[in-house]
């Protein structure tokens, strides 16, 4: 493994960080004063301190207003992080968290609002407490938390190990709420999946590149899969949204011997940021992609299609070719803002674009998401009817309103962390990989 890459990358990031702060620091203070619109905001900020009608929360109305400065630049991945969040995110790009170990969905996919567990890991708290898939949070320590998201549930459920938290719950088919004790402890998060194929394929899946352990965690489950009797392998990142640059480029790298991975494109100046080494997983190999791919996932894939060292299969990706600096606040928060632009080894941008794949694989696991709101009559109740099947209905409440989201069947995990579940007859996609992979070993041979 190049850890001794990885500890470079990390040092290079720590020093740029430093850099920022004392830019800051250092050349803006004054220039933001002097400016009429500076002056502005402080004076809006004392008028509402001294006169406004209610008490203000000085906390609420200036993260409005970093809010409201990154809302001015019109840039989805510009952003401002609260630092209840921001810890949260921090904890988990740690690879590890305290917590009960279940993974947390919407109950209701176009609000976000109410929280179910679609997985439970096995021999976690959770699991041990007797939590199932399906429980649906109702209170969290005497707090009601039916309308709360999933990222405030977490908030609520994480704590120190060795701590108790109180979980009441409503399981499906009971009548009467569920109520846990949890013992809280440390859970790793495993961002890699693997499993066996037929004609010894072997399947590696990438759930996301926001994980420090992220490279070493697939090291292991490359390892396994040799000892399995891999002779090939599906590399899949579909719905892998991004995350650590330096985790990207490490991935690229072990299945690269030679040729560039990445460059970097600043305000005046474009620079190659990394380079293979000699040190490779040498199997051949197919990537799949859909159009959630981004980020650092488009990075490795751009850089094994344009090195020639695998064939991209699947959809259109995302587009996010763009990278932030991010930046910790003085209150806790964090400070997301675009500075950098990647472009794959060819020099080709990657943002809106994306990387175009070398067969094209529709995603068909998802049903497709339909969500629709309206107005009607009070106790109307308005069916819905696609392709001429009814696909649900809803009831119009005392104001008139109504809204209707096809929920779909909820993803299938395996219980054990790092174990995929995957299935050829239904992932019309995965099947494409499989019969490519194979097409190219036999000619090869």
């Amino acid at each position: 493994m190049k850890r001794k890459w990885l500890l470079t990358v990390l040092a290079v990031v720590a020093v740029g960080l430093l850099a920022v702060n004392a830019q800051f620091s250092n050349n803006f203070n004054d220039e933001f004063l002097e400016s009429a619109s500076g002056q502005a905001l402080l004076q809006t900020y004392g008028a509402l301190k001294s006169n406004y009608l209610d008490d203000v929360d000085d906390d609420v109305i200036i993260q409005g207003g970093i809010n409201g400065m990154l809302e001015a630049l019109d840039d989805e991945f510009s952003y401002y992080t609260d630092p209840e969040v921001a810890a949260q995110r921090n904890q988990d790009l740690q690879g590890s968290f305290e917590g009960i170990g279940a993974v947390l969905s919407p109950l209701n996919r176009q609000t976000g609002e109410g929280v179910k567990i679609i997985n439970v890991y096995r021999d976690g708290p959770a699991w041990n407490a007797g939590v199932q898939r399906g429980d649906v949070f109702m209170e969290v320590d005497g707090t009601n938390v039916e309308e709360f998201t999933p990222s405030e549930v977490a908030a609520v459920v994480r704590g120190p190990s060795d701590t108790v938290v109180n979980i009441k719950m409503l399981r499906p088919d009971e009548e009467e709420p569920v109520e846990f004790n949890i013992t809280r402890g440390q859970i790793d998060i495993v961002s890699v999946e693997s499993a066996m194929l037929p004609d010894n394929v072997g399947y590696l899946s990438l759930k996301t590149f926001s994980n420090q352990q992220l490279y070493d965690q697939m090291v292991e489950q490359l390892e396994l899969l040799e000892e399995q009797g891999a002779t090939s392998l599906i590399l899949d990142m579909r719905d892998n949204g991004g995350g650590l640059l330096n985790q990207g480029i490490l991935v690229a790298d072990e299945f690269l011997s030679e040729g560039d991975i990445v460059f970097e494109r600043a305000r005046d100046v474009t620079r190659r940021l990394a380079r293979a080494d000699a040190e490779m997983f040498d199997l051949p190999m197919v990537v799949l992609v859909n159009d959630n791919s981004a980020s650092a996932s488009e990075i490795v894939a751009g850089a094994l299609q344009e090195n020639g060292r695998a064939t991209v299969i699947g959809e259109q990706t995302f587009g996010k070719g763009v990278a932030q600096n991010v930046i910790s606040l003085s209150d806790g928060g964090q400070l997301a803002y675009v500075s950098f632009e990647w472009l794959t080894p060819n020099r080709n941008s990657i943002s809106e674009t994306g990387i175009t794949p070398d067969i094209f694989a529709e995603d068909t696991r998802t049903p497709d998401f339909v969500a629709l709101e309206g107005q009607g009559s009070p106790g109307q109740v308005i069916e819905f009817v696609i392709e001429g099947e009814k696909v649900g209905e809803a009831t119009v409440d005392e104001e008139g309103e109504f809204d209707f989201v096809t929920a779909g069947p909820d993803p299938v995990y395996s219980d054990t962390q790092g174990e995929a579940v995957v299935d050829l007859e239904t992932d019309s996609a995965l099947q494409t990989a499989y019969e490519t992979l194979l097409t190219e070993v036999a000619a090869a041979n």
